[in-house]
C-alpha cells in the first residue's frame, strides 16, 4: 500500500519517456552520438528483439528531436524523459538479459540461474542504468552553457523528481 505513489510515478516517467523525444542541440547531439556507451539512448537495442508495432512507431518517431536554442520547456521535458529512460533501462534490460542468460549457460546452470539470475540482473541493470543516467545528465547539461533557462530548469526538473522519490520512499 506504501509503494502505490512510488509506483505511479515510475509509470508516469515511463510513459513520457516513451512518446517524448529528447531535447538537443548541435552539441548534445555529437556527444551523445560520439559516446559507444550511450548506446541505449540512441539505438534503443534493447527493444531491438521485440516486434511490437507500438514499439516500432516508438523507434522511428521518437528518440532526439534537434534544437537550436534550447529553453524552459525543454529543460523540463528533458528531465523527465532522461528518469523515464532510467527506469525503462533497468526494467527492460533486466527482463530482456535474464530471458537470454538461459541461452548463455550450461544444463545444470539453469537451475541455478533460475533463482539467482533474476537478482544477478536486476543489480547489473541497476549499476550500469545509473552510470549512464549520471553521464546523460552532466552530457545535456553540458550542451547548453549560454541557456541558463535551460539549465535551471533542467536541474530543477531532476532535483524535483528526486526530492519526490525520496518523500514517496521515507513514507
Amino acid at each position: 500500500m506504501k509503494k502505490k505513489p512510488i509506483i505511479f510515478l515510475i509509470l508516469i516517467l515511463l510513459i513520457c519517456s516513451l512518446f517524448m523525444p529528447l531535447t538537443v542541440n548541435y552539441t548534445g547531439q555529437s556527444k551523445i552520438f560520439n559516446s559507444s556507451r550511450l548506446n541505449r539512448y540512441t539505438s534503443l537495442t534493447r527493444l531491438e528483439n521485440i516486434s511490437n508495432q507500438y514499439i516500432t512507431s516508438y523507434k522511428q518517431n521518437v528518440g532526439f528531436e534537434l534544437k537550436n536554442d534550447l529553453g524552459l520547456v525543454e529543460g523540463i521535458k528533458n528531465g523527465v524523459v532522461v528518469f523515464g529512460n532510467y527506469f525503462r533501462n533497468i526494467i527492460t534490460g533486466t527482463i530482456l538479459d535474464y530471458k537470454n542468460g538461459f541461452n548463455n549457460v550450461s544444463g545444470d546452470m539453469k537451475i541455478v540461474w533460475i533463482f539467482f539470475g533474476l537478482f544477478v540482473e536486476i543489480a547489473k541493470n541497476i549499476l550500469f542504468s545509473s552510470l549512464e543516467l549520471v553521464a546523460i545528465i552532466l552530457i545535456l547539461l553540458s550542451q547548453a552553457t549560454s541557456s541558463y533557462n535551460y539549465i535551471l530548469s533542467y536541474l530543477l526538473t531532476i532535483l524535483f523528481i528526486i526530492g519526490i522519490i525520496y518523500v514517496f520512499k521515507k513514507k
